[in-house]
């Protein structure tokens, strides 16, 4: 998760940034708070593992893809939606990319679980 947080976020800055609404109201940081991203790349992936190996069975590279999909999907589409509800980060349309690229990245991340979760020989 946090190797593909820090890819996605090098190679869509410019996009996400053409989306975001101007306010002063906005506050970002001067450099980012590393041990919170971690710690977030580290519980995503926690949770993908216990959604993978626990809660669905779906282990394999494969079924952890779709499951993860989804799974991410709706996740994102919820907190996406609800930021933009509650603040001016980005407009619409930029939410709706981030949602997509959010998505893309648990579902690559949730099959690379999925195939390690797999080796067990269950598939």
């Amino acid at each position: 998760m946090l190797v593909l947080g820090f890819i996605s976020s090098g190679l869509f800055a410019d996009v996400l940034g053409a989306y975001s609404v101007a306010s002063t109201e906005i506050v970002y940081r001067d450099s980012p708070a590393v041990p919170s991203i971690i710690l977030g790349a580290l519980a995503m992936g926690a949770l993908l593992t216990v959604l993978l190996g626990c809660w669905t069975g779906h282990t394999g590279a494969v079924k952890a893809l779709g499951t993860s999909a989804v799974f991410g999907l709706l996740l994102h589409l919820f907190l996406g939606m609800s930021l933009f509800g509650m603040t001016n980060m980005l407009d619409l349309t930029g939410t709706l990319v981030k949602v997509v690229i959010d998505t893309v990245q648990v579902a690559v991340a949730g099959m690379a679980v999925g195939a390690v979760l797999g080796r067990g020989g269950q598939t």
